[in-house]
């Protein structure tokens, strides 16, 4: 009849539309599975970590969308040297560069580097892949405060004071200083080496002077990155740094402190011996 083939005839019409709808429906469903408009970030300042410690890379999605169905991917410079790589739910082994295999974990859409090495100084990616494909950059800087430095010293009254000091496991190379007692910069030889095996510095530092010239000596090792500094200080004898005789005929000269009464009024600042006859030759 010709209601039937009306009805008939709205049927394929109402099919379409809801085809249509579906398809709508499909497409913006891939669309949102796509992610095709988030955006990945990562901290914005370098995280700094020291030698030794565990290291946090986190990234950030915006907007804030679950990445469970996604490949997650943690690089250096070379996008094959992976560091870490976490797809659908479990960690991808196999992709990890030898460098870092075993010594990285996944949690919540950051990476953490156990045991960080002065090797690990420097930038990373993190990649996160779907339909699409979206990275930001991290910077990891990478810091070690030395060993307290030590100073040697050896004195010879006719050619003068030589003193070195010497520190080791800084990162990244230290500033070295000789400073007088006034606190005074002397001028010395620094020699600086880094360590093929971890990547530390050590750095030994040479000072020669006149004898008598100078009362004492420090010597300060500076860290640039982490702006703290380590200090080894000693007193040096005098032109009348004398400080014992025996039998009125031989004495003896003592270049360290000793382990006397905590006093300051005990002595001087210069302390010296009256004699009662000259030593010219200082023999």
């Amino acid at each position: 009849t010709a209601e039937t083939r009306g009805q008939d005839a709205f049927l394929p019409s109402c099919s379409t539309i809801f085809v249509l709808l579906q398809l709508r429906s499909i497409l913006l469903d891939l669309s949102l599975q796509g992610k095709a408009d988030f955006k990945v970030f990562g901290p914005g300042k370098p995280v700094q970590v020291m030698v030794g410690e565990d290291a946090e890379l986190p990234c950030y999605l915006s907007p804030d969308i679950s990445a469970e169905d996604m490949e997650l991917r943690w690089y250096t410079d070379q996008p094959s040297k992976a560091v870490h790589v976490h797809g659908r739910g479990e960690d991808v082994q196999q992709e990890h560069s030898e460098l870092y295999r075993g010594r990285t974990t996944f949690s919540q859409a950051a990476v953490i580097i156990h045991n960080v090495t002065t090797f690990d100084n420097g930038t990373f990616h993190c990649q996160f892949n779907s339909t699409m494909s979206e990275e930001a950059m991290l910077c990891l800087r990478v810091a070690g405060l030395g060993m307290e430095p030590i100073i040697r010293v050896q004195v010879d009254q006719d050619e003068g004071v030589w003193a070195e000091c010497t520190s080791a496991a800084w990162y990244a190379e230290p500033q070295v200083e000789w400073r007088d007692f006034r606190g005074h910069t002397l001028p010395s030889v620094i020699n600086r080496s880094a360590s093929p095996t971890t990547g530390l510095w050590t750095a030994v530092s040479n000072v020669t002077l006149q004898y008598g010239a100078v009362k004492g000596l420090s010597c300060p090792i500076f860290n640039p990155l982490l702006l703290e500094k380590k200090v080894d200080k000693i007193d040096l004898p005098g032109e009348c740094s004398v400080l014992a005789f025996k039998d009125g005929k031989s004495t003896t000269e003592l270049l360290f402190e000793q382990e006397l009464p905590n006093n300051p009024s005990r002595f001087d600042q210069d302390p010296c011996m009256l004699d009662w006859e000259q030593f010219p030759s200082r023999r």
